[in-house]
């Protein structure tokens, strides 16, 4: 007769039942450091307005330094605005059931484990969106063609990301306010490499591939048709954000296997951050996350090397850690854009169960291309958690189930539930046996545009360093 074991028919247990002694405890697996959620700055959605809430943001008034000429009034000025949104959002994926006669019979506690391994789950997907966030505002308006094209208006594009959407150009200064989605009367304009020198179009349409996304690959609509644009040609939008290259370039495929940063690099970083005037963080220093790639790579820098000669005791070496350099705090971060780090990084695809924008290889192949590397440097006030209280929603356990909060410990790395919920319902099966758990978060976070100050970028609060 068959074997109606609950061992034998559950397929976990049985990998993890076996003849022998087995110690009766489930062992934490290896878990990241998790910074990037910490940039945002949190703010509670107010009730009973929608699901859509506008910004705005006031420019300067252009100073004029000349004098008054006698008798004549002085001239009237116009203070420029710009707006962006935030649209809430419910995030939850993904959920986990338990088999109570599976956690009976198992020899460790799976139903704990389940509801730990799932909050470390919740919280590595909320501060992977936020990181996504801060680099593709950090990357926007560059990327490379997908494909030769000659004589045609619509070109196909690596990503979309900064190409979909711009500020009427056309109207009298002080009415350029919201991005729009780009059209013949809402043209952006672009630096495409067409026929072997860079050429200036607009872009007035667009077509993703996955319908409603703004980051991944598609086509862009031109103003004119191209003459002969090649594979992996660049195109840079005119508000495109303030992008460092080691060893320069106009895309990432100029980045090769020797371009690793030094201190010159990050200079460069902090300079466009504060020509354009960014403050600092309420702790006085900008920052920087870096994996520990970027951080051996400038270890090995000559000019870090002869500032820190005779200094063998000093933290930078005892500890491994550069701390404070230049005004810039830097924090060791393993959730850095990687191959290893983003889903579908490392075969060169964009997933949009992970919306990363900017390419992780050169060439974008991830069998021949070089690795890139990325350290984000940022400035206070570039992003914010807009959140939703949902201690007022009827929860998904309704009366049955139970909603709490936990603080989650892994390795003595304290993982925040802040404002996520984690929801275990009871069981509703007809045996009442299976345990659901799931978690909830309703929120989004907003990258505020500061076009109407400082250069043409429309991001100023975060600068991306793309090195080998």
């Amino acid at each position: 007769m068959p074997d109606f074991s609950v061992i034998a028919q559950t397929p976990t247990v049985r990998a993890i039942v076996q003849d022998g002694l087995l110690e009766r405890v489930f062992h934490n697996a290896l878990f990241p450091r998790l910074m990037f959620r910490g940039e945002a700055v949190p703010q509670k959605w107010p009730g009973n307005v929608g699901d859509t809430m506008v910004f705005t943001g006031e420019g300067l008034i252009p100073p004029d330094a000349s004098p008054l000429i006698p008798g004549q009034d002085p001239d009237t000025a116009t203070a420029p605005f710009e707006q962006w949104t935030a649209q809430i959002q419910q995030y939850g994926k993904p959920a986990i059931d338990t088999a109570m006669p599976t956690d009976a019979v198992a020899l460790g506690k799976l139903f704990l484990s389940n509801a730990r391994r799932l909050g470390l789950a919740a919280s590595q997907a909320i501060n992977r969106a936020v990181r996504d966030r801060m680099y593709n505002a950090a990357e926007s308006g560059w990327t490379v063609v997908d494909g030769p094209f000659a004589g045609v208006a619509t070109i196909r594009v690596k990503r979309l990301n900064g190409l979909t959407r711009a500020r009427n150009p056309n109207l009298a200064n002080g009415a350029q306010v919201k991005f729009d989605l780009v059209s013949t009367n809402n043209p952006l304009s672009v630096s495409i490499f067409d026929n072997g020198a860079a050429a200036t179009f607009s872009i007035i349409a667009f077509q993703a591939d996955t319908p409603g996304d703004e980051t991944g690959p598609g086509t862009i609509t031109l103003s004119g048709n191209v003459t002969n644009v090649l594979d992996r040609a660049f195109v840079k939008t005119i508000d495109r954000s303030d992008l460092v290259l080691v060893g320069g370039g106009n895309k990432v495929d100029d980045v090769g296997s020797t371009d690793v940063p030094t201190f010159t690099d990050v200079r460069s970083c902090l300079t466009n951050l504060q020509q354009n005037n960014v403050p600092v963080h309420p702790d006085g220093r900008y920052h920087c996350h870096m994996s520990p790639v970027t951080q051996a790579r400038l270890y090995d820098t000559a000019e870090f090397q002869r500032l820190n000669t005779a200094l063998p005791d000093y933290y930078y070496y005892r500890q491994y850690a550069l701390g404070e350099f230049m005004g810039i705090l830097f924090l060791n971060n393993t959730e850095c854009p990687q191959s290893t780090t983003v889903v579908g990084g490392s075969t060169a695809t964009f997933d949009q169960r992970d919306p990363f924008a900017p390419e992780l290889f050169n060439n974008g192949n991830a069998a021949t291309g070089t690795p890139l590397f990325r350290a984000l440097f940022t400035g206070q006030g570039g992003i914010y958690e807009y959140w939703m209280d949902q201690d007022a929603l009827i929860t998904e356990a309704g009366l049955n189930g139970k909603v709490g909060q936990p603080s989650i410990s892994n390795n003595g790395i304290e993982v925040l539930s802040e404002r996520i919920k984690l929801i275990i319902r009871a069981p509703i099966d007809r045996l009442q046996q299976i345990v659901s758990m799931a978690w909830s978060l309703f929120a989004d976070w907003p990258v505020r545009t500061d076009a109407a100050t400082g250069d043409a970028a429309r991001y100023k609060r975060f600068v991306s360093l793309v090195h080998a």
